[in-house]
């Protein structure tokens, strides 16, 4: 007996994989909390089911604290997750400058999910002419204290009275969303006819996500509304008129998240020992670099 519908096929052709609890991270908030995990047999997408999205569910899971992050006390550890942080921004700005046309100048660019505009602030004023995008209203308060451009409220209801942008990123936020279709075939409209699009996304082909289940550190549920592999990635774009141009991994973003994620399984003991080889080729998220058809 059927479900319900995926949100990206719209196959009726899925099964029911294990629950889930509300957790973030490696932190553990809520386990009498229950979701009930599914996947589309014909796409891969990995989804939760019967979770209502609306301003209740908004201000219970999306607290104040939930856009701290982890705090790490002063120190090297700190010292290093700073370094690997700027290493990473820097790929990034290096992979939009790789892949646009720089003959057209500045480079318009919108980042959808911006939060408090940490990545907008990363981008040069000379090379960059940079928008957000942000749904809470804390996030979007800060953005607008630090004089960023951003829109407020979700991207498929903002207006943008014709603008066209040359890049629109999404880090880590199309799994937040209810409807990826939806978002794509908005991003579609908003994105110039050479532009990029460029987002990243946890991975459920991973090492991680096959041993931890429950447990993988990117399962964030209920936040995480929908999970993607390369193959459910694949079928989005080709159903919204995009097209993948390349496919990254960075590793470097989110070190110990393998390590969280099977901290439960008794492969741990096997991984622990030799965790950059597993991390380097567990994939736990992927960076998808797209364009129109």
């Amino acid at each position: 007996m059927s479900i319900t519908k995926c949100k990206i096929c719209s196959s009726d052709n899925i099964e029911k994989v294990f629950k889930s609890f509300n957790t973030h991270g490696k932190h553990v908030i809520d386990m009498q909390e229950r979701f009930q995990v599914c996947r589309c047999k014909d796409c891969s997408l990995v989804f939760l089911d019967g979770v209502v999205v609306n301003s209740e569910y908004y201000s219970k899971y999306y607290q104040e604290s939930y856009y701290r992050g982890d705090k790490v006390s002063s120190g090297p550890m700190q010292l290093f997750l700073n370094v690997l942080s700027r290493f990473s921004t820097n790929r990034k700005k290096k992979v939009i400058l790789k892949t646009v046309d720089r003959k057209k100048g500045k480079i318009s660019i919108l980042d959808v999910g911006c939060g408090t505009g940490g990545f907008l602030e990363s981008l040069e004023d000379s090379r960059f002419d940079k928008y957000g995008c942000e749904v809470n209203k804390e996030g979007f308060e800060v953005c607008i204290s630090k004089g960023l451009n951003v829109y407020r409220g979700d991207v498929c209801d903002v207006d943008f009275k014709g603008r066209k942008f040359d890049v629109v990123t999404l880090w880590h936020v199309l799994e937040h969303t209810e409807n990826p279709k939806k978002v794509f075939s908005k991003i579609w409209e908003i994105l110039s006819d050479d532009g990029v699009l460029i987002f990243q996304v946890p991975n459920t082909d991973s090492l991680g996500f096959r041993i931890g289940k429950e447990y993988w550190f990117h399962m964030d549920s209920p936040r995480h509304l929908n999970l993607f592999s390369t193959k459910s990635v694949k079928k989005l774009c080709s159903l919204t008129g995009f097209k993948i141009i390349d496919v990254k991994y960075e590793f470097y973003d989110f070190p110990l998240d393998l390590f969280w994620s099977v901290r439960k399984s008794k492969f741990k003991f096997f991984i622990y020992p030799f965790y950059l080889i597993f991390k380097a080729f567990s994939r736990e998220h992927i960076t998808f670099i797209c364009k129109k058809k």
